[in-house]
């Protein structure tokens, strides 16, 4: 670098700030934590692919009210904060619920459907309880939780809904099928170890 040009950017190094790695926003590094909690877990990733298949099977018009039911159960989860027990085996079962229903009859069934989303909202809420601490902080990852969990749901119903505008053959709806068998094939196999391990805690205590 020629000499003047040197001395033009002393200026700029004497204005220089220092480098953050992360924002210095404080919380913010806590909602990005919440907004990726959803599908940290194998349960909580497993409700929404299900719920997901499950309602963009149906007709958007149809499928609009599962989105409003999911929004209200998982704030509602999160402001309860039940703290179930057997959290991951809810979670595993309503995941295999959902994930069977639009394997076998998909576009079918609403109510239940509605139900199924209805209760994935809730148990999603409830596992994304953060630890205790403080007040401020637990607000900005269960805020990130919040919308994570909606977002996942609603993109993975677009990306359902993409394919099939845009693909009409036959084998469409069958791939979906398969995939959401694989899905429930999953969950339950997870609800068996569950109990497994269950059932070698108990042994192991006598």
């Amino acid at each position: 670098m020629r000499a003047p040009l040197r001395v033009l950017c002393l200026p700029l190094l004497a204005i220089a700030s220092p480098a953050f790695a992360h924002s210095p926003v404080p919380g913010l590094e806590g909602f990005y934590v919440g907004l990726l909690h959803p599908f940290s877990t194998p349960g909580q990733a497993l409700v929404i692919v299900a719920l997901g298949l499950l309602l963009g099977g149906f007709e958007p018009a149809r499928a609009k009210s599962a989105f409003p039911i999911f929004l209200i159960t998982t704030l509602l989860g999160l402001w309860l904060s039940i703290g179930y027990e057997a959290l991951d085996t809810l979670l595993f079962a309503t995941a295999f619920a959902a994930a069977t229903l639009a394997a076998l009859a998909p576009s079918k069934a609403l109510g239940l459907a509605l139900i199924l989303t209805g209760a994935g909202g809730l148990l999603i809420g409830d596992a994304s309880v953060p630890d205790a601490g403080p007040w401020r902080d637990r607000l900005f990852t269960m805020s990130g939780s919040y919308v994570g969990a909606n977002i996942g749901l609603l993109y993975l119903f677009g990306m359902c809904l993409f394919v099939r505008e845009r693909i009409s053959h036959q084998w469409v709806s069958i791939a979906f099928r398969v995939a959401a068998a694989w899905v429930g094939a999953l969950s339950l196999l997870m609800l068996a170890l569950g109990f497994a391990a269950t059932d070698v805690v108990q042994v192991n205590g006598l």
